[in-house]
């Protein structure tokens, strides 16, 4: 169970870190979740659910359908989530990133706050202290979470 897990995990690191490269102004987000998916499957992983790619406004869950021509443009917020499975056992990542340029605080500030999250995360701590804190760093990059 732990070596597939971990499996899973690698193949989640290895293909997070290629489509960062393959995020460009002008590639369609169809060429996007084949890529995902077909690198998965390549490592040796299943598929925990098809590749989500959202844009600006689509906050999240957008699988595209095999007719979508929509392409990426300079400028556009892209959140990717995926996973890979081995044997039933999951890895899940997501991220975003912005096409065409550096981050910015929006992306700064979702960054910061998820590791503020992720390192308060032990035994006996309140998920609504966790929220707390998500927010209060939110907040202090000027945004209304």
């Amino acid at each position: 169970m732990y070596e597939d897990y971990r499996k899973a995990g690698e193949i989640t690191k290895i293909v997070k870190k290629e489509v960062e490269e393959f995020l460009k102004e002008g590639t369609k987000v169809l060429e996007i979740a084949e890529f995902v998916e077909n690198r998965i499957k390549s490592l040796g992983g299943e598929l925990a659910f098809p590749c989500n790619i959202s844009i600006n406004e689509i906050a999240a869950h957008y699988s595209p359908p095999i007719y979508d021509e929509t392409v990426l443009q300079n400028g556009d917020y892209v959140k990717i989530d995926m996973g890979a499975h081995v044997n039933g056992y999951i890895a899940d990542t997501a991220f975003t990133v912005k096409i065409g340029e550096e981050k910015d605080d929006l992306i700064r500030a979702s960054e910061e706050a998820l590791e503020n999250a992720i390192s308060m995360i032990k035994a006996g701590v309140n998920t609504s202290d966790i929220g707390a804190k998500i927010e209060e760093t939110i907040k202090s990059y000027g945004f209304k979470p």
